[in-house]
C-alpha cells in the first residue's frame, strides 16, 4: 500500500497563553506559546486535508495574529483549492473548520454527532458554546450538504486505501481524527483530541473539554492505534512548526 506524506500548515501564530489552559489547570503561572494549524496528506488519493483554517473574513472578526490565507499556504505544496478531493472536519470549533468554503470543491467528512449537536442542541446558544462557534461557518456546510458533498459519519469509516477516519469524542461531541499509513508507519492527525503532544505523553486533557471520560477513552485508543508515540499528532503544539523540515514558508512536513 502506498504511504502518506503528512504536512501541518500553520495559518496564525503564535499566539501566547497560560499553560493551564493546554494541560488541564496546572500551572497557571507559565506561559506557553500555541499556533493555528490545518494538515495536508499527498498521496495516492490526492490532496486530503483535516481541517481548513479560516477565512480572510474570519481571521480578521477573531483578530488573529500573523494570519495567512490558508489557500496560499496550500499552494506552498503545489496544491491548489479546486484539487481538494476530501475534507475532514475534525469538529465544528471556528479555528477547524472556518474555512470551509475556500474548497468549494471538496467531499467533507464530519462526525455525525458533531453536526447533530451544533444544528439541533439549545445549548449552542448558550455563551459557553457561541465562542467556540460561528452560525457563518455552519451555513457553509449546509450549502455542502445540498450540494451532495457533506457526508456524516456516525463512527469509525474508512476513507480510502491507506486512510480511516477514527472517532475520538471528547473535546468536543464527536470529533474525528484521521489515521493514515506512512513510511513510518500508522500516523494519527488527531487533532484537538490533543493540544499540545504533553497532552498525549502525560495523559492529561487541555481546560477545553466537553466530555471528560469520552476524552479519557479517546485518548487511550489512539495512542494505541499509532506505529509509535511520535506519530500521533496534536491541534495547536508550537512544536509543530519549529521541530521539523519547513518545506514551505508555513508548511512543515511531520512524516
Amino acid at each position: 500500500m502506498d504511504a502518506y506524506r503528512i504536512f501541518a500548515l500553520r495559518y496564525a501564530g503564535p499566539e501566547e497563553s497560560s499553560q493551564a489552559l493546554l494541560l488541564w489547570n496546572r500551572d497557571w503561572d507559565q506561559r506557553v506559546e500555541r499556533a493555528y494549524y490545518f494538515w495536508c496528506l499527498l498521496g495516492p488519493e490526492g490532496p486530503v486535508l483535516v481541517d481548513c483554517g479560516v477565512s480572510p473574513e474570519r481571521a480578521a472578526q477573531r483578530n488573529l495574529k500573523s494570519y495567512v490565507n490558508p489557500v496560499e499556504l496550500l499552494r506552498g505544496l503545489g496544491v491548489e483549492p479546486h484539487e481538494v478531493r476530501h475534507l475532514v472536519l475534525s469538529h465544528l470549533h471556528w479555528d477547524h473548520c472556518g474555512g470551509a468554503a475556500l474548497f468549494p470543491q471538496a467531499q467533507v467528512h464530519l462526525g455525525r454527532a458533531e453536526w447533530e449537536f451544533w444544528s439541533t442542541s439549545p445549548l449552542v446558544r448558550r455563551s459557553i458554546f457561541t465562542i467556540l462557534h460561528d452560525p457563518g461557518d455552519q451555513a457553509a456546510l449546509v450549502a455542502a450538504q445540498e450540494e451532495g458533498r457533506l457526508h456524516l459519519h456516525a463512527g469509525d469509516a474508512p476513507l480510502a486505501p491507506g486512510l480511516e477516519l477514527i472517532a475520538a469524542p471528547g473535546h468536543s461531541p464527536g470529533l474525528m481524527a484521521l489515521k493514515a499509513v506512512t513510511e513510518n508507519g500508522e500516523a494519527v492527525v488527531a487533532s484537538d483530541c490533543g493540544h499540545t503532544f504533553a497532552n498525549f505523553r502525560e495523559d492529561w486533557p487541555s481546560i477545553f473539554i466537553f466530555d471528560l471520560p469520552a476524552w479519557l477513552l479517546s485518548m487511550k485508543r489512539l495512542r494505541n492505534l499509532v506505529s509509535s508515540p511520535e506519530l500521533l499528532f496534536p491541534g495547536h503544539d508550537i512544536a509543530m512548526s519549529q521541530d521539523y523540515p519547513e518545506v514551505a514558508p508555513g508548511v512543515t512536513r511531520l512524516v
